[in-house]
């Protein structure tokens, strides 16, 4: 059985309209990029955290950024915990924020972290009454 002349001009236009997209794509002409001297990162270091806890129960302390959630410790009621915040979690694109979250509780409460300078230090004071809860940046 022998094919048409036709059916195989066919299928040699598909197949070329196919095929050809796909090679001619590395073959475009791109602009040379100058090279531009782009600011040296200064090197970040851990970022000090001190909670107090005020709160009426244990709460946990986590360190948000994106969809990653990073549990830092557990602050007992009525009393005073430091915590390091990793400095390869604060490098990067996205928002940090600081989450104290009540073990015997639903609600949880949140803040975004500032923008950190070289020696900054937190204190996060946790307040019986949840939402006034404070960050304090020295």
């Amino acid at each position: 059985m022998t094919q048409s002349p036709t059916f195989l001009l066919r299928l040699s236009v598909i197949g070329w309209c196919v095929v050809y997209p796909l090679t001619t794509v590395g073959c475009a002409r791109h602009q040379p990029v100058a090279p531009s001297v782009a600011p040296v990162p200064e090197p970040r270091s851990p970022v000090a955290l001190r909670v107090t806890n005020s709160n009426w129960s244990d709460v946990r302390i986590y360190v948000v950024r994106g969809t990653l959630r990073v549990r830092l410790g557990t602050v007992t009621t009525n009393s005073t915990v430091d915590f390091t915040i990793p400095a390869d979690f604060l490098s990067g694109a996205g928002n940090v924020a600081l989450v104290a979250a009540p073990v015997a509780g639903r609600a949880s409460w949140t803040t975004p972290l500032p923008e950190i300078s070289a020696g900054d230090e937190f204190e996060l004071v946790v307040e019986d009454v949840l939402q006034y809860s404070h960050l304090v940046v020295r």
